[in-house]
């Protein structure tokens, strides 16, 4: 999951949600320094986060 905002609310709002099998299963790419997103960014952090 990506979102723009520090204090990761939709994270929060899905782990809520969701059963915790799959709660395990998110990862969460935080990005908030004022600059739009880029691809770049995302597949770097998500292959980081996934130890690719």
């Amino acid at each position: 999951m990506v979102e723009q905002d520090r204090d990761a609310q939709l994270a929060s709002l899905l782990k809520l949600d969701l059963p915790a099998e799959q709660v395990a299963k998110l990862r969460s790419i935080l990005h908030y320094n004022g600059l739009p997103l880029d691809a770049r960014t995302i597949t770097e952090e998500f292959a980081t986060k996934e130890g690719l």
